[in-house]
């Protein structure tokens, strides 16, 4: 059909826009002149000029009606929220009946979902973690932090304050915490009710499970987390007891916490390990992790009014867990900070002695000390203390010749430490190798590689170091380290092959310090790690540890390999290997033994790729120095195999 306008089109409003058929077709500009049946550039062409499409003029905005509309539905929901939470049951204030111990952990881990299920729920906050972003890489400057620094305005997030919190007993010893800690009001949440109730201790609220759940997962998924903390963590890592931890995770969904920062911590540090270990296992996802980081932050944000507490076992507990959140996040350094202070902390305990009363005066002397499980933290703080002061050079926290207490057993009757096959009885106690391990550290460390070994004539350093070296292959011929790489594949869980793994990457990090401190000329105060010194051993011809250095790569091939806790620990000793069996291979390429097969050379580049991933997601230049230097090696030892 024809149009006929009225008259000259007004361009640009959508309610009075019209073009032609043929003009729309064109992309052309539609004009029309009064009185005329056709536009003019159809007229000018000689084309018919029909009008079939007609657009719609424009709706209204509808922005203030909406505005409104949402804040009546707003009104709605909060009063809706009222009343559910009005006609919501109350829990009776029972303290829960302790673990029984006759009960299998396993079994008793798995029925805490349901009992917890069973409890009244009044729905808690809804914690958006997308919008949480860890900075860890300020954590140097968050420490040093003022002290009128109000710690609730660290984090975006909510603060515990909200919580309204009871003190009933607590059936755990370990969670009592100090009376003088207990008076630093900024570090308490803030109780709910007012003065008079706060005088009337034998009239309280009862309380439901959202009252002390802020921060806590879903019951199921809190068990499922605490399970996997017992058994592919705790059970190598004797951090904490499992039934009285068990019984913590409960009284924290039931709210009978004491809401002290410590305890939470405690509850963090279990969910962000058990996030640790989900994102190294087969079934992981990148959210592990970033869960992980959330509860680690979560504890940092109260790390400053834990460090004022004052010493006891939850404490150096809490402070060992932090450590290894950090360890193995893409910021690892700060955590040897942690480590230290809770191997100093841990001084106070009464390790040392059998008999021994808690140096602390104001506890309460009818409490039974664990005497074995402070033995326990003390070492977990020990060897990691040893093994890091191996990788970056410095003197360890704690002397040997202060440490007169025993060492850990191979076959303790909890059987604390060990790992078990997947299939058959046969078990190796992981923590108890670590221990022995440490001790042999802290000899190179105070013998060897101190700086006032100075002073030593070098006869005196070299019989030191050949005692070292001696105690360190009395050390390997422990049988897990008769086994390959495949037969610990098959024979162990994955989550034990990451314990094995560790194990391992620390005694090479050991062998390769004090052998190159022997290439080096006896010079203790040249870290072996860096990037040039690792440059100046691949000239050389020579590499004693190169089959320990092979023997570390194997495991590495089959254990997880990525963005993941375990790689971010072992980083430095995995690039001092890699360097050790390239530089060998290129000054040496007629040596069929101990050159790389062309499988190994493909989990090679499987590891330098995993080494490019954590420089990329840290973005650190010397990781990527390092990695730079693998690469050039690993690129002249392909270019001669491809040559010949």
């Amino acid at each position: 059909m024809s149009m006929n306008p009225s008259g000259v089109e007004k361009r640009g409003s959508g309610a009075t826009v019209r073009a032609c058929d043929s003009c729309r077709r064109r992309k052309r500009k539609c004009v029309w002149a009064p009185g005329v049946t056709q536009c003019t550039p159809c007229a000018l062409v000689n084309e018919d000029c029909l009008t079939t499409h007609v657009r719609k003029p424009r709706a209204k905005s509808q922005k203030r009606t909406r505005i409104a509309e949402y804040e009546n539905r707003v009104r709605r929901l909060e009063s809706l929220l009222e009343e559910r939470s009005a006609a919501q049951p109350l829990a009776q204030e029972l303290p829960p009946p302790p673990a029984d111990r006759s009960i299998p952990l396993s079994t008793y881990v798995g029925t805490l979902r349901d009992e917890v299920n069973s409890w009244p729920l009044e729905e808690g906050p809804h914690l958006n973690l997308g919008t949480f972003e860890l900075g860890l890489e300020d954590l140097e400057e968050d420490l040093n932090l003022p002290l009128d620094f109000d710690s609730n305005t660290f984090q975006g997030t909510s603060n515990p304050e909200s919580y309204s919190l009871a003190t009933p007993n607590d059936p755990i010893a370990d969670f009592q915490t100090e009376p003088d800690f207990l008076q630093d009001l900024s570090l308490q949440p803030r109780m709910t009710c007012n003065d008079s109730e706060r005088t009337n201790s034998s009239v309280s609220s009862p309380q439901t499970r959202a009252s002390c759940d802020g921060y806590l997962p879903p019951p199921e998924l809190g068990t499922s987390l605490l399970r996997e903390f017992l058994i592919d963590f705790n059970t190598a890592v004797p951090l904490y007891r499992p039934y009285p931890m068990a019984d913590h995770i409960r009284n924290c969904y039931t709210g009978g916490s004491d809401g002290t920062p410590i305890a939470w911590a405690s509850t963090y540090v279990i969910f962000g390990i058990a996030h640790r270990l989900r994102a190294m296992s087969a079934a992981a996802t990148p959210q592990d992790n970033e869960q992980a980081d959330y509860y680690l932050a979560r504890i940092l944000e109260k790390v400053s009014g834990l460090l004022f507490g004052r010493p006891c076992l939850c404490l150096v507990q809490c402070l060992l867990g932090t450590a290894i959140l950090i360890q193995t996040s893409s910021h690892p350094e700060p955590h040897a900070l942690f480590v230290s202070t809770a191997l100093r902390m841990a001084q106070c305990l009464a390790y040392n002695d059998d008999h021994a009363q808690s140096l602390n005066a104001d506890q309460d002397q009818d409490q039974e000390i664990d005497i074995e499980q402070q033995r326990r933290v003390f070492w977990i703080a020990f060897y990691t203390n040893a093994g890091e002061s191996i990788l970056s050079n410095t003197t360890i926290a704690h002397l040997r010749e202060n440490i007169i207490t025993s060492h850990p057993e191979d076959d303790p009757q909890d059987a604390a430490g060990a790992v078990t096959a997947a299939e058959g009885s046969w078990r190796v106690n992981i923590f108890s190798l670590f221990a022995r391990l440490a001790m042999l550290q802290a000899e190179a460390i105070e013998q060897v590689l101190s700086v006032r070994c100075i002073t030593v004539t070098p006869e005196t350093i070299s019989k030191s170091t050949t005692a070292v070296l001696q105690g360190l292959q009395a050390w390997r011929k422990h049988e897990l380290f008769q086994m390959s790489s495949e037969q610990l594949f098959q024979l162990l869980y994955r989550s034990d092959l990451i314990h094995v793994l560790n194990l391992e990457a620390a005694y090479f990090a050991t062998v390769f310090r004090v052998q190159a401190f022997l290439v080096l000329e006896m010079n203790s105060r040249a870290n072996p790690f860096s990037t040039d010194i690792l440059a100046k051993l691949s000239e050389q011809e020579q590499h004693p540890c190169l089959k320990d250095a092979k023997r570390l790569l194997n495991i590495l091939s089959v254990a997880p390999q990525g963005d993941i806790g375990v790689c971010w620990m072992i980083k430095i000793p995995v690039i001092a290997a890699l360097v050790t069996v390239l530089a060998h291979t290129l000054h040496h390429p007629s040596d069929t033994g101990g050159a790389p097969s062309r499988t190994e050379m493909r989990e090679y580049g499987r590891i330098l790729q995993m080494l490019g991933t954590l420089a990329q997601k840290r973005r650190d230049a010397r990781l990527q120095t390092a990695r730079e230097l693998c690469m050039r090696l690993f690129s002249k030892v392909d270019a001669s195999r491809r040559a010949a």
